[in-house]
């Protein structure tokens, strides 16, 4: 069956500072958030490997973006390394070697005919502004990044026409201080509500910020806010859990982002259980003031929940599953070497949502990929790696989200992680996701993989052949 899209749907492919630049001409007090975490828990990491090289993108990249170009990438998502970017953080002065750096990897993009769109921020705090500050909880550190951005937007605005204020802003709330699944590893909801309400404002202030230095510019949020799918949605208490945790998982960033407001009950049950972060009148003006003009929507697997059956320790820390349990749906497709759902549907309704919910805002696949262990198993005699489950796997989603576009959802591409392969935090470089390969055992040597060259004919056509879905 052959799946299309309309002229200006774009596919393209997304690139992480940190994940892939590596940290080659940054000094000792440069370091960033992710380094923090692989230097105090540096075993925890895959093979042991950290940030410090990565993909080594920053050396590399005049020759790695005409491999983009030839693998069918026609917008280019990647960030500015906060940690980077500045030699003075409180000052706010600009390091003027990584600012030519960046100015000079969008003009590459550029000449190989790639349009660039900048995130701010992903997960590169500085060190320095989380050991004084606490990162994202302080004002102080919400003040500073948006000085920040202001300067990103005047070095770069002239041709860099879509910006966002952070990738997956809900990674590290929930991850470091909610679960305590990564380092400091801490379960401590106090300190991820205030963080998460931090990088709301942030949001809010450098919408503003960007409409008053590049007015015709366009400026919007990653998310990864998973779609919430009910063991049973025709069973009341199925869905009453789902509703609980589609406001905490859902709702804290999206409805923020497009509506203007938080979710009534979220801050209703943080008020009950003596969490809400520190919500001032102003905040509230803020946020309702500066709402985004696009949102780019991070989607890897749903999120699946039921009724709450197992009993609930007063004596935890708070956690929305106070409400819900997790739901482990019988026969799911599995990616086996991530360990995460298949389910490409959700593409589906999340354009379905946003179109009814939020005003059918315009939206991109901001990120979608498979990660795969131990690639080089599936190299043809050629060197190239025959990822046909890569193939197919984009494929399939690309397939459901036409179906949502051709009933009205205004999404306007759909942006593959990642361009090439990348250092991940704790799986470092176990799982691949590129379209480019890199050969850790060949000095990170390139080379375009299968599924490149069907990117590149799907980009080019805009439309792909695909069975019936």
């Amino acid at each position: 069956m052959k799946y299309s899209f309309p002229d200006g749907f774009r596919l393209g492919a997304t690139g992480a500072g940190w994940q892939m630049e590596g940290e080659a001409d940054k000094r000792p007090d440069q370091k960033h958030f992710p380094h923090l975490m692989w230097e105090n828990d540096r075993d925890a990491w895959f093979e042991g490997v950290g940030p410090e090289v990565a993909s080594d993108f920053y050396r590399r990249f005049r020759t790695d973006i005409p491999l983009f170009r030839q693998a069918g990438i026609r917008q280019y998502r990647f960030n500015i390394d906060w940690s980077r970017f500045l030699d003075d953080y409180e000052a706010v002065t600009v390091n003027e070697r990584a600012a030519r750096y960046y100015s000079d990897v969008i003009d590459c993009l550029l000449e190989n005919g790639i349009e660039p769109a900048l995130c701010l921020e992903h997960w590169e705090l500085p060190a320095a502004l989380y050991e004084k500050y606490d990162g994202y909880a302080s004002r102080r550190v919400q003040d500073l990044y948006v000085a920040y951005a202001q300067e990103a937007f005047r070095r770069y605005g002239d041709r860099v026409h879509t910006w966002f204020a952070f990738n997956e802003p809900m990674v590290i709330p929930e991850l470091c201080f909610l679960n305590g699944a990564w380092w400091p590893h801490e379960k401590n909801p106090r300190r991820a509500y205030a963080w998460i309400h931090g990088k709301v404002l942030c949001t809010a202030r450098a919408a503003r910020a960007c409409r008053e230095i590049l007015p015709d510019a366009r400026f919007g949020a990653i998310l990864n806010s998973p779609y919430i799918v009910p063991r049973d949605a025709n069973n009341p208490d199925d869905a009453a859990a789902a509703r609980i945790a589609d406001d905490f998982f859902w709702r804290p960033f999206t409805d923020t982002a497009v509506l203007g407001r938080y979710p009534e009950n979220f801050l209703r049950i943080l008020t009950d259980e003596g969490l809400l972060f520190d919500y001032r009148d102003e905040d509230a003006r803020l946020i309702a003031e500066n709402t985004v003009d696009v949102l780019g929507m991070n989607y890897y697997q749903p999120m699946r929940v039921k009724a709450k059956e197992t009993p609930w320790d007063e004596s935890r820390p708070f956690h929305p599953s106070k409400f819900y349990d997790d739901y482990d749906m019988p026969g799911k497709r599995m990616n086996p070497y991530r360990g995460w759902e298949i389910f490409p549907k959700s593409l589906y309704d999340i354009g379905m949502r946003i179109k009814t919910e939020y005003g059918n805002l315009p939206w991109i696949v901001s990120e979608s990929g498979m990660g795969v262990q131990n690639e080089a198993r599936f190299k043809g005699p050629d060197g190239v790696v025959q990822d046909d489950y890569r193939i197919d796997f984009i494929a399939e989603h690309l397939a459901w989200l036409s179906k949502a576009v051709a009933e009205g959802s205004n999404c306007q591409g759909y942006w593959l992680f990642a361009s090439l392969d990348n250092c991940s935090p704790y799986n470092a470089f176990k799982n691949r996701y590129g379209l480019v390969e890199v050969d850790r055992a060949q000095n990170l040597a390139r080379r375009l993989k299968k599924s490149a060259a069907w990117y590149r004919a799907a980009s080019d056509a805009n439309c792909f052949e695909f069975k019936e879905i």
